[in-house]
């Protein structure tokens, strides 16, 4: 991708912060924030299938392949992430909800994992909580809620409907959001690099980082790579978990945006 193009994807990046950190507050703390009423700069990707190749240690060094579903119609998304090896799927999580004014507003998260039963969590949005299928106290659904899915979109989103004509925005240090899995609800923090470059066996790209390290709740980091090049889609997809086993998945060669 050309300089220009990277110095074009941090000025995006400095808007992004600087309305997010205003807009995805606790409803608590939106009497300070007047801008909270406003919509945010959104651009749905268009709909597509992207293929990663995976690497990691789970107890011992894995290999295998992933797939990112992303399906919307415009009111309305589905999202799957699909882990698999040797043709099983060992692992899928499933996010679906609206696109509204500020992004995705998911309405259930689920999380199935091969030989297990489904588990989910659902945002019951007159109500405002968030509740569990597995016997999880019930949460308070905060204003901006993500599930641990639909947050890979609503990054891209995010980036994708940032101007970079609008001058004198504030950049934040974060992106702050309430996070919700299938048993939990936690604060997550996402903190962005400048353009890097990520190399794909196709040719590097640039690419902007953003990472959440691990909380008191969640010992586990995740790191997202998402390149203007290929529409603001995650390249790159990185989970750590404490003990040291993690899963890194790398956008596979042939894969279209």
């Amino acid at each position: 991708m050309p300089l220009t193009s990277a110095a074009s994807l941090s000025r995006r990046l400095c808007l992004l912060l600087g309305l997010s950190s205003a807009l995805l507050l606790p409803p608590a703390a939106h009497a300070q924030a007047p801008a909270a009423d406003a919509a945010l700069p959104f651009k749905a990707p268009a709909p597509v299938r992207i293929a990663y190749d995976v690497e990691g240690v789970i107890g011992s060094p894995y290999t295998g392949s992933a797939e990112l579903v992303w399906a919307h119609d415009g009111k309305r998304y589905q999202s799957q992430l699909l882990i698999r090896k040797f043709g099983l799927t060992l692992q899928a999580w499933t996010s679906q909800g609206a696109l509204g004014e500020r992004g995705l507003e998911p309405d259930i998260f689920t999380s199935k994992r091969l030989g297990q039963s489904e588990i989910n969590a659902r945002f019951q949005r007159i109500t405002g909580r968030v509740v569990f299928s597995e016997g999880t106290p019930d949460a308070v659904l905060q204003n901006g809620a993500q599930d641990q899915l639909s947050v890979f979109m609503q990054l891209a989103s995010l980036l994708a409907g940032s101007s970079t004509s609008r001058p004198g925005a504030d950049t934040g240090p974060a992106i702050s959001l309430q996070a919700i899995g299938d048993r939990y609800a936690e604060q997550w923090s996402f903190k962005a690099s400048k353009p890097e470059a990520v190399k794909l066996a196709g040719g590097s790209v640039q690419a902007v980082k953003f990472t959440h390290e691990p909380t008191a709740e969640r010992k586990q980091r995740l790191e997202l790579w998402y390149a203007a090049s290929q529409q603001f889609l995650p390249v790159r997809i990185r989970i750590t978990e404490s003990n040291g086993d993690f899963l890194d998945l790398l956008r596979a060669v042939g894969t279209n945006p």
